[in-house]
């Protein structure tokens, strides 16, 4: 999300990065996470902020300062990548059982570091499926299993010609009916009325963050699946 504000950013006054040997740990706040989609990975992220994150000064590793990602016995560092000011840290591990937790650590010699924040995957889940393609004037129903779980649920929806929409989920209860008129047509020119349609269910379970950072921050496990249905008027 606040990556997303930073690529708007961009077009309006641009974001700022600062060089990590310039700051204590005390100083910066850690947005990680741990995805996977269903094809048997799971996605390391991590990107670090100065002070509050609705600042958007990305910290930029530099000197000795490194962010690892362990799992199972193996230790990656993860690969920082830049856009413009952008800066954000990933690794791959193939693996997506249930329950596999993934330590991010931190590690750096001006300060303690922070080497042991904790992102662990909830279940698995598969959907059911969807019709080819659906009116956005009537219900669309989704269904997923196993549900039941004690993790969080939530959706959204994306495409090329309706408005982002997206939702949280009661519980866990296996099915969701996005009511008719939810899925509305973009507003401007050249839309067309009936596009492919992304709809992605994830179930989120909160992990555990290293004390270190000062200014606080989120880790969270997540398993994500997305469906495909052309929408029309």
């Amino acid at each position: 999300m606040v990556t997303k504000l930073c690529v708007f950013a961009l077009l309006v006054s641009g974001c700022a990065k600062t060089e990590s040997s310039d700051l204590l740990t005390s100083g910066i706040y850690a947005d990680l996470s741990a995805r996977s989609t269903g094809m048997g990975t799971t996605t390391i992220s991590a990107t670090l902020y100065v002070d509050n994150p609705n600042n958007l000064n990305f910290v930029e590793l530099t000197g000795d300062d490194q962010l690892i990602a362990s799992y199972g016995g193996q230790d990656k560092v993860m690969n920082q990548v830049e856009l413009g000011n952008i800066v954000s840290h990933s690794a791959e591990f193939s693996t997506d059982m249930e329950g596999a937790a993934f330590t991010i650590k931190f590690h750096r010699s001006v300060d303690a570091g922070a080497p042991s924040s904790v992102a662990t995957l909830p279940a698995k889940f598969t959907l059911g499926t969807v019709p080819a393609t659906a009116s956005r004037a009537a219900p669309l129903a989704l269904s997923w299993s196993p549900s039941a779980s004690a993790d969080a649920m939530a959706w959204k929806a994306t495409g090329d010609c309706i408005g982002d929409v997206q939702g949280t989920i009661t519980g866990d209860p296996g099915t969701l009916t996005i009511p008719a008129g939810m899925l509305a047509k973009r507003q401007g020119q050249n839309i067309p009325d009936t596009c492919t349609v992304s709809i992605t269910m994830t179930r989120s379970h909160p992990g555990v963050l290293d004390t270190h950072y000062g200014k606080g921050g989120v880790v969270v496990g997540s398993q994500e699946r997305t469906v495909m249905v052309m929408s029309t008027p």
